[in-house]
């Protein structure tokens, strides 16, 4: 990009300023582990004792335990509300922004060690509070990074003379110094808060303090100390002002940003290729096949959209750079979809590898790198496959890289399959991944990582590599715990704690090998790992030649298909012509034999009256006299009555005779007529029968294609099909050829695992460095421009890693622009505009998979505080966060894509938005869910997946004591808005009569359940209502709490206050079908809405939800809601 047009520089100045005004959120008790502890504390509360004075932080022997203190804590609500009044003093939230925003949010946070004595390098306050006080101040927020960096010496400052006996190195931990007491944490609140004007001294907040205490061991405190640090005021500053500086230095970015940031494809350049068939057959065409693929089962081949989608991602992107949107309405198969695309570019390196003579190929010239051997891959064979797969939201990115590696990802058909399974399973255990049942999981493959925080890194190189040789032997002796390692890597947590694997000792006999044990064990063994890598090679490229073999088969099928279709048209004309020859041939044969008939008779004819002629000569023969007198001139009496006598005979012939003329020349004429239409006719017929003998060999090669087992080609009949049938249709592939497209990418996966282990001793020395990069204890002894070379090789291992967007830049440090080959990022609509800017900067091609109709991202920042910066920085509203995602972002600069209209009284118009690549193909819910959803957000685009033979829906098999889907109708008259009491009393009935009998699937097995509410307070009430009643097994959550999941069960709590009092809330969340959209296709059976019809019924979207669920309408209850189990339940028999 040459960034001479400013538009991108003021784009990214208005987001990195937004940024500033993000609001973050403290840890919760969700994050509780073994290890970490999360408590929230209040000065004048039973829970009043600071962590460092209590007895169960004691430091032990083997244990220290580390503090981060967040002071100034109180709702994320009360806080936008400071921010917005701190600017605008006369300004209140709106019912959206309330709505939008939830959590604790903080004003300053530091570390503290088990004596209470705070690290002055690690306080951090809140930007948001330096934001206000500048912008108040200068009306910019150009400098907010240095008050940042002056608060953090001004609190050092503090410490110093708090503590003035302390003279250690701020970044150790030390018993020396005062432990901070309740009215220096309140002080340290108070500096913060007064930045935000009169306004916040005056709040009366429930202002709180939040602590995460850690247990480490005292090995690793230093680490541990570094990693909790890592808090940030947002994700995405440096990052963004990363981009402001190279867009002020009219420095270029990449093609994948610069379409990002670029304008919108107008109208008329886009193409909706759920209506331009022609533009869907060029897409899906057999000439686009990836040669590889997933290997889920064959039976389930990718759908009409899929195909587009994989096809179009591969064919703009692979050769090139970009960006491409797909949109993904929930159970569409965003992941099978993810899933394909990985496959191919894990087979396209595959090919590369092939090329190569041998293992050793693979490497460039050996260089030192932090003091050891490293040995670089070459860039032909690397550049531009690593994969990152990213997302604002945790449950996509851990979906990918749980699922990936997960043998239940594999289809049976395709066993025994293993890429270092024995690997994945000890990294599963060290990250201590689990199935939704807590039970672990079996892994195939290490072909995917999750490696966003510190903690997922560093229990991934605990489980995966861990270097023994640098073990102590003197702890290992004295320490035999210390052979497992210290469970201190939770997945779940930021990671303030975690396993250093250098210190590990042996692994126990019961451990699988690391990757590092089976590198030893192969590079003693170098003859056995060099003849499989010639193996591996041989089988790869055979597998391949026979996939390209039978795409052949489909090519020549689709393209006889295309001209059987195109050679319809004149077949038909030729026919007709042909047979307009043949008719005109016949019927000019008959008239020239009828003229020859008719000729025949006239040559009688004129005989006839030639005969009679020559009677009548003869009878009136003249004599002498006669002759004398008409020599004289003169008439006889006999000469009159010859003359009379021969007259009529003679005019008889004449005439006989012209008319045999005439009408000889017209039979000459159509002889010569005829002789033409007779070619004519030999020349169409030649022409007919050499278009049969095309046709004949395009039919005999489309046959071909469909004895593969293919059903469908893109011909004229298949877009004639309705459009349920087209979309659940596979176009020109069979289940032949996906079952050796899915063997080509096992054998792709075996070429990697025969490269890696006949290259054995280079890979142990190249994993060792990265085994550093990861754990972080080569620290300043790797350069940043190196760390590139590191990813190389730790994506060869591992094509797919995985991080949130807020970790991106602290992952890939030193990762520079286009460094990384593959940008996914799942579930984008949920990702704020400047939250992927970086990961796409970063990335020489960014497939971005969402959906702008389900939850919306989450945006802390104050609108009118938003609107004010983005007009000081002149931008289009399009750029804007508070209404604008990632997916929305990159929808505009799509080319190929649909039209959804989202008008709540289904009148199109102005509601129509443009989304990417789409999917329509849907496999997870059952009616009334699905056909609801479908009409009120994708204008009844989506198609049911889950048919029988007849295309009739396929209910799940399911078993249920609240019997069908329906509305319990709930006439509130104990209501807190907008928390109602009657309808938690509902809910708490429904869920004792669940507990009694449990609802069951076809495995048998108790089905899970969601408690969803669109307000947060009222999931906050279901949630304590749960907690209270012992309902195990009970997930209750926001709406947001819930994307990207799914269920068998889901109880909709609405809520609020009836009348006026709840509509403001009611009006917020129906306003866009998005809320309800996503939270009725949480659940793949059964549907049951709790609230008050009255209220909410005749609402834009829920009105249709309304219309389709059968209504309970139960009497107000005025029981308490307590979990008494003996309580009656409205569904007792």
């Amino acid at each position: 990009m040459n960034n001479t047009n400013d538009e991108p520089l003021r784009v990214l100045r208005f987001w990195r300023d937004l940024e500033i005004f993000n609001i973050p959120t403290t840890p919760t008790a969700k994050d509780n582990t073994p290890q970490i502890k999360v408590t929230t504390l209040r000065r004048r509360g039973p829970q009043s004792t600071l962590p460092w004075h209590r007895e169960e932080f004691a430091p032990t022997e083997p244990h220290a335990f580390l503090h981060v203190v967040y002071v100034g804590v109180a709702d994320v609500e009360d806080l936008a509300r400071l921010v917005l009044r701190g600017i605008l003093p006369n300004d209140d939230l709106s019912e959206r922004e309330i709505q939008r925003v939830s959590g604790q949010g903080w004003l300053a946070a530091f570390v503290v060690n088990e004596h209470g004595v705070p690290l002055p390098s690690s306080y951090l306050a809140a930007s948001y509070a330096h934001g206000v006080d500048a912008f108040r101040e200068t009306g910019t927020l150009e400098n907010v990074n240095a008050r940042l960096q002056r608060a953090q010496e001004e609190f050092a400052q503090r410490c110093h003379r708090l503590a003035p006996a302390n003279e250690s190195d701020d970044t150790t931990a030390s018993s020396s110094g005062t432990a901070l007491r309740w009215e220096d944490l309140e002080a340290e609140r108070d500096v913060v808060c007064a930045l935000l004007g009169e306004g916040a001294k005056k709040a009366t907040l429930d202002w709180r303090v939040v602590v995460r205490t850690s247990r480490i061991k005292h090995s690793k405190l230093k680490d541990n100390q570094e990693a909790a640090t890592e808090f940030l005021n947002s994700f995405y500053l440096d990052d963004l002002d990363r981009l402001i500086d190279r867009a002020e230095k009219q420095q270029p970015f990449g093609a994948a940003l610069t379409r990002y940031l670029g304008a919108a494809i107008k109208p008329e350049g886009r193409i909706d290729i759920l209506t331009e068939h022609a533009t869907m057959a060029q897409l899906v065409s057999a000439a686009h096949l990836p040669s590889a693929r997933w290997p889920a089962s064959s039976k389930y081949p990718l759908v009409l959209a899929q195909q587009a989608a994989v096809a179009e991602v591969l064919r703009t992107l692979s050769p090139d750079s970009g960006i491409l949107g797909v949109n993904g309405p929930p159970g569409t198969g965003k992941t099978t979809l993810l899933c394909d695309v990985i496959a191919e570019i894990v087979t396209e390196r595959a090919r590369r590898i092939a090329t190569l003579d041998k293992p050793a190929a693979l490497f460039e010239e050996p260089l030192q790198m932090a003091g050891m051997k490293f040995s670089p891959l070459k860039r032909a064979v690397i550049d531009g496959t690593s994969i990152v797969v990213t997302s604002n939201n945790n449950n996509a990115v851990k979906n990918i890289t749980q699922e990936l590696p997960a043998r239940a990802k594999i289809s049976r058909e395709f066993e025994p399959v293993a890429y270092f399974d024995e690997v994945i399973r000890e990294i599963f255990r060290a990250q201590k991944v689990l199935d939704d049942e807590k039970q672990p999981i079996d892994g195939w493959g290490i072909i995917a990582a999750a490696l966003g925080n510190v903690g997922n890194r560093r229990s991934f190189a605990a489980g995966f590599f861990r270097d023994e040789r640098k073990a102590k032997p003197s702890t290992a002796a004295a320490n035999p715990a210390t052979d497992a390692p210290d469970d201190d890597g939770d997945d779940a947590a930021e990671a303030t704690t975690t396993n250093d694997p250098i210190q590990l000792a042996e692994p126990r006999d019961d451990r699988p090998p690391t990757m590092k044990q089976i590198l030893e064990k192969a590079n003693k063994d170098y003859p056995r790992y060099q003849a499989e890598w010639k193996a591996a090679k041989r089988a790869f490229l055979d597998a391949h030649a026979e996939v390209e073999k039978q795409r052949a088969v489909l090519v020549a099928a689709e393209r006889a298909a295309r001209e059987l279709d195109r050679s319809r048209m004149q077949r038909e004309t030729l026919e007709a012509s042909l047979q307009i020859a043949t008719d005109t041939v016949t019927a000019s044969e008959q008239s020239l034999a009828a003229s020859r008939a008719q000729q025949t008779d006239l040559r009688a004819l004129m005989q006839s009256h030639q005969a009679v002629l020559a009677q009548c000569e003869a009878a009136y023969l003249p004599s002498l006299w006669d002759r004398l007198m008409r020599w004289l001139g003169r008439e006889t009496p006999r000469m009159i009555a010859r003359r009379q006598a021969l007259e009529a005979p003679t005019r008889a012939l004449s005439e006989t005779t012209a008319t045999l003329s005439a009408l000889s020349r017209e039979i000459a004429q159509s002889e010569t007529t005829l002789r033409r239409e007779r070619e004519r006719h030999q020349a169409l017929s030649r022409e007919f029968a050499a278009l049969m003998r095309q046709c004949h060999a395009h039919q005999q090669a489309l046959d071909a294609g469909y004895a593969t087992g293919a059903k469908h080609f893109p011909t004229d009949a298949f877009w004639s099909l309705p459009s349920d049938i087209r979309h659940r249709a596979s176009i020109a592939v069979s289940a032949p050829l996906d079952h050796l497209r899915a063997r080509l990418f096992l054998a792709a996966v075996e070429l990697h695992r025969a490269t890696i282990l006949a290259n054995a001793g280079k890979f142990i020395g190249n994993l060792r460095v990265v085994n550093g990069m990861l754990t972080n204890t080569l620290q300043d002894k790797l350069p940043a421009d190196q760390r590139p070379l590191l990813w190389d090789v730790l994506f060869f291992v591992v094509p797919v890693v995985s991080t949130t967007l807020a970790s991106f830049d602290r992952l890939f440090v030193g990762m520079e622009q286009d460094s990384i080959g593959w940008l996914l990022i799942d579930e984008a609509g949920q990702a704020t505009p400047q939250s992927a800017a970086g990961a796409i900067w970063r990335s020489r091609r960014a497939v971005i998979v969402g959906d702008p109709l389900q939850v919306e991202p989450v945006f802390t920042v104050p609108l009118r505080l938003t609107e004010a910066l983005r007009h000081r920085h002149q931008v289009d509203s399009a750029w804007s966060p508070a209404d604008e995602s990632v997916q929305t972002l990159t929808d505009r600069i799509t080319p190929f894509g649909s039209w959804v209209s989202t008008s709540a009284d289904d009148t199109g118009g102005d509601t129509r938005i443009w989304t990417g690549m789409p999917l329509r193909t849907h496999r997870r819910c059952d009616d009334p869910m699905f056909s609801v959803a479908n009409r009120i957000a994708y204008a009844g685009q989506m198609v049911q997946g889950r048919v029988d033979d007849e295309g009739q829906p396929l209910p799940t098999p399911f078993s249920c004591v609240l019997g069908d889907s329906a509305w319990f109708d709930v006439a509130s008259t104990r209501v807190r808005h907008p928390v109602s009491e009657d309808e938690l009393d509902v809910l708490r009935q429904c869920l004792i009569a669940l507990r009694r009998e449990p609802a069951r699937g076809e495995d048998n097995k108790p089905a899970r359940v969601y408690v969803i509410s669109p307000f947060r307070k009222v999931a906050n009430a279901c949630s304590d209502l749960a907690r209270r009643g012992k309902f195990d097994g009970i997930d209750v959550g926001t709406v947001h709490t819930f994307q990207g999941k799914e269920a068998a069960i889901v109880f909709l709590v609405l809520g609020t206050a009836p009348g006026q009092q709840g509509a403001g809330a009611r009006a917020w969340a129906t306003g866009a079908p998005n809320l309800l959209n996503v939270a009725i296709t949480r659940a793949k059976c059964r549907l049951y809405v709790i609230g008050d019809t009255q209220q909410w019924g005749g609402l834009d979207y829920v009105s249709e939800l309304y219309a389709a669920l059968p209504v309970v309408r139960l009497p107000s209850s005025t029981q308490p809601s307590t979990p008494a189990e003996d309580t009656p339940s409205l569904f007792d028999a």
